[in-house]
């Protein structure tokens, strides 16, 4: 993931997480060690044929696993296949004073087709579309060698040949710059359309996290 996947994780103040069992084991927050698989979402690119965002608010469990998801999509008809993206995550729970706790409310947003706009605007432009995503294994082995926690915020144009250019991976460590830009360069899209013409389009915004080992 991701990831053309926008990830936003967050920690409600309003919900007590859930006590589990007692530990000998040091106290550490909630850490995501397995990043979302992103084919259900191509999936759903597929069935639903449209650009959009989701949402999907889960409780990471004591096992590591989310649970308690609630998924809100524009359009809905994606927010099975973001949930079941969502289901393939995997993380360290929290452990605080010896036990282990539930999260607190978390949040994983993302956009997908390559725009939140619908495919057509009044002016007659259509966003791109993205038909070949940042492949999981790229952002694997950039995280494997940096081997840090980092943000990219990457923004990039995509050429009217449909492939993206002017990338900036603005990325923090700035060792993750070389590889991530990388992975983007792999990027395919339907390329964006003013008056039925394929035109380049600036200005794309993709947020990454990275988690290192």
């Amino acid at each position: 993931m991701l990831k053309w996947i926008c990830a936003v994780a967050f920690a409600s103040a309003f919900a007590a997480p859930a006590f589990a069992q007692k530990t000998d084991l040091p106290d550490r927050p909630l850490k995501q060690t397995k990043a979302f698989d992103s084919a259900p979402v191509k999936e759903g690119m597929a069935t639903v044929k449209t650009a959009g965002e989701c949402t999907v608010d889960y409780i990471v469990g004591v096992d590591g696993r989310p649970k308690d998801m609630k998924a809100t999509c524009t359009p809905p008809e994606m927010g099975p296949f973001a949930i079941k993206m969502v289901e393939t995550g995997e993380w360290q729970s929290e452990i605080t004073g010896g036990e282990f706790f539930d999260s607190y409310p978390q949040k994983h947003a993302f956009k997908f087709g390559g725009s939140s706009a619908a495919a057509v605007d009044p002016r007659g432009e259509k966003a791109p579309v993205i038909t070949n995503d940042l492949a999981q294994a790229d952002l694997n082995r950039a995280i494997n060698k940096v081997n840090k926690d980092g943000k990219c915020n990457l923004t990039f144009t995509v050429g009217a040949d449909g492939k993206p250019k002017d990338i900036a991976p603005n990325c923090t460590p700035r060792d993750y710059d070389s590889p991530i830009g990388d992975a983007v360069k792999k990027m395919k899209f339907d390329p964006g359309q003013k008056g039925g013409k394929a035109v380049d389009w600036p200005n794309m915004v993709v947020p990454l996290n990275l988690t290192g080992n």
